[in-house]
């Protein structure tokens, strides 16, 4: 992973967790990624609208606030279709049930925690790198 390869592309992270979300952030920051942070869905989508250049949402699956993941996802899926998602959780029977949703969704993806920093760099790397050109503005 080199630091330059990702300069221009923006994550969006949606996470509660204080320790979780600098994590997150200094994963995506130090493979050279630009990042904007959100703690809930509301100002995860709210983020969306104000910043067009976010290029891939980092989310927990399960947010504060009564609006999922996957919520979120389809509202701004709505809004503009080739948005990419990495949505994160853990195995809980909340979880699998909400996963099974995102089989039919585009561009969505799952990822488990506890999650190794290389494998989701590497994923999301390759989900930002196989979108096609004409989604990527």
């Amino acid at each position: 992973m080199s630091n330059d390869s990702n300069n221009g592309h923006t994550i969006l992270i949606v996470e509660d967790d204080e320790s979780v979300m600098e994590l997150a952030v200094n994963m995506f920051e130090f493979t050279g990624y630009s990042v904007l942070t959100a703690n809930n869905a509301a100002s995860g989508v709210e983020t969306f609208r104000n910043h067009p250049e976010i290029d891939l949402i980092f989310s927990d699956l399960i947010l504060p606030g009564g609006v999922t993941g996957i919520e979120m996802a389809k509202t701004i899926l709505t809004e503009k279709p080739g948005t990419l998602f990495l949505l994160v959780t853990g195995y809980s029977d909340k979880g699998k049930a909400l996963l099974q949703k995102t089989q039919q969704m585009p561009n969505v993806e799952f990822i488990a925690k506890p999650y190794d920093i290389d494998v989701v760099a590497e994923k999301v790397d390759a989900m930002i790198a196989e979108r096609p050109v004409t989604e990527l503005n």
